[in-house]
């Protein structure tokens, strides 16, 4: 029987990395919380870049709501092609909310094509951290800017990332840095740790021609959202999230923004299935972290 355990949670050593225990808590928990991952210098640079990339791109973005809740965006092409460029996505709601606030995420290639993402994720500690927890051969496929605007952010309902980042056999990973303290009154997430250790619920997949989307039921699990437990992360913390861990954030109802940045990997080793919704082009392929990067 699969029982709820307590996310783990450890400070990370620019010298040594992560400490010893982590590996063995993360293989139980399906997440791990890494304080003081990354600078806060760090953190505003990301900060005003992905500002900068939401001046850029929200005018394109006009009707193309994210809805993390019913999934209506996902049959829409600008979702659909947005595997392999950089797009906006609005919030649902946004009746009287200035346009900038109005902006849900950015997605899904800003490791690949904007400079100052990609030397954020091939940042040389996430190469040693990933051989450390022993997580094989990583490479990066997707990457998100969640803004969660004070008072306007979003609820995401519980999922496993898996059900849309699939791989044979699964090795998704999700890398979720918080560029501002994610706090509970904010839309800090919350999660059922060892709850990985269960099936994958369904699947989500591109439908005949491709043009279309749907979701293949997988197991019927009952899991005990009563039990979900808070991942608050101060301002640098890295949170692992394993790819069946089921997870979840609530609307901001604070004044404060929640912004943080996402990576998720597939392993080298693993067969990414044609009818993925997440597609990109021959001529960018998948890298490893630090892979193409020049650390000199």
């Amino acid at each position: 029987m699969i029982k709820t355990v307590t996310a783990p949670r450890f400070t990370f050593d620019l010298v040594h990395g992560a400490p010893a225990a982590a590996k063995a808590a993360w293989e139980a928990a399906g997440c791990l919380i890494l304080e003081n991952f990354v600078a806060p210098e760090a953190c505003d640079a990301l900060i005003a870049a992905a500002d900068r990339l939401s001046d850029q791109l929200v005018e394109e973005a006009e009707g193309h709501a994210f809805d993390a809740v019913d999934n209506q965006h996902a049959g829409e092409d600008y979702f659909l092609s947005s595997g392999d460029v950089m797009r906006a996505f609005m919030e649902e709601n946004t009746a009287g909310v200035d346009r900038k606030r109005a902006v849900n995420k950015l997605g899904h290639a800003m490791h690949d094509l904007d400079p100052d993402f990609e030397a954020f994720s091939h940042q040389q500690q996430l190469g040693r951290l990933t051989r450390q927890l022993g997580l094989g051969t990583p490479q990066l496929l997707q990457s998100m800017l969640i803004f969660k605007h004070a008072r306007v952010g979003g609820e995401v309902t519980m999922h496993q990332d898996s059900t849309f980042i699939f791989s044979q056999p699964e090795t998704c990973i999700g890398f979720w840095f918080a560029l501002q303290d994610a706090t509970l009154e904010n839309g800090a997430m919350y999660a059922l740790p060892g709850w990985h250790k269960g099936p994958l619920e369904r699947r989500f997949f591109r439908t005949g021609d491709g043009a279309g989307t749907d979701f293949e039921d997988l197991s019927a699990v009952d899991w005990p959202l009563d039990e979900a437990v808070p991942l608050e992360a101060p301002k640098g913390s890295l949170i692992l999230l394993h790819g069946r861990l089921p997870h979840r954030s609530s609307a901001n109802v604070s004044d404060n923004s929640r912004y943080a940045y996402t990576l998720h990997t597939v392993d080298a080793s693993a067969h990414y299935p044609a009818d993925n919704w997440l597609q990109r082009r021959d001529d960018l392929p998948l890298r490893t972290f630090g892979e193409g990067m020049n650390f000199a």
